[in-house]
């Protein structure tokens, strides 16, 4: 079996998502089809993304649901041509839970640090990120729904030919028995 692209998500809520994913197919048309996520794992290669489910299951009870909030738009230019809104409140647990399930079979050395974020924009020349970055924070500036959501569960997905994402299993926090201490 050839292996296949998949990737690990926190989708946005409501009002948020809404925003998010209007924004991103206002600035980048060709990836607007995507939903609006905080990436967990970046895409790799997984030949048989059915046999890690159970192993990101079981390390996902161990880790309680948390609040997270979006706060600055940011781009990582001169590197890559993306735009994004960074995360504050939440960031350092979400560092956490990508080091928690980035080993074993689903570890790989990234290409670059994890930084989480909400990607609006991406693959732009220097005019095209500078560009999406001042209109996406004027609308930023303008948004006054929530710019807070929980990540209470994930999503394993995996990448079809047209560059599309499909759900292949849903995955929630928490749950685990901890230990009563006495």
């Amino acid at each position: 079996m050839d292996d296949v692209s998949c990737s690990l998500v926190a989708y946005l809520p409501g009002p948020l998502a809404e925003f998010v994913n209007g924004l991103r197919a206002r600035l980048n048309p060709r990836f607007a089809h995507w939903l609006s996520h905080v990436t967990i794992l970046p895409p790799r290669p997984l030949p048989d993304p059915d046999a890690v489910v159970t192993e990101i299951q079981e390390k996902c009870q161990l880790v309680d649901p948390f609040e997270a909030r979006l706060s600055e738009l940011q781009t990582f230019w001169p590197v890559k041509g993306v735009v994004y809104l960074s995360v504050s409140l939440g960031s350092d647990r979400l560092v956490d839970l990508h080091q928690l399930l980035n080993q074993g079979p689903l570890g790989r050395v990234e290409p670059f640090p994890y930084v989480p974020h909400i990607t609006l924009a991406q693959e732009l020349d220097e005019a095209e990120t500078r560009a999406a970055l001042h209109e996406a924070s004027q609308a930023w500036s303008r948004y006054t729904g929530p710019k807070t959501f929980r990540v209470e569960s994930l999503s394993l997905v995996r990448q079809r030919e047209d560059l599309s994402w499909v759900d292949l299993a849903p995955v929630s926090l928490g749950g685990a028995l901890k230990p009563v201490r006495r």
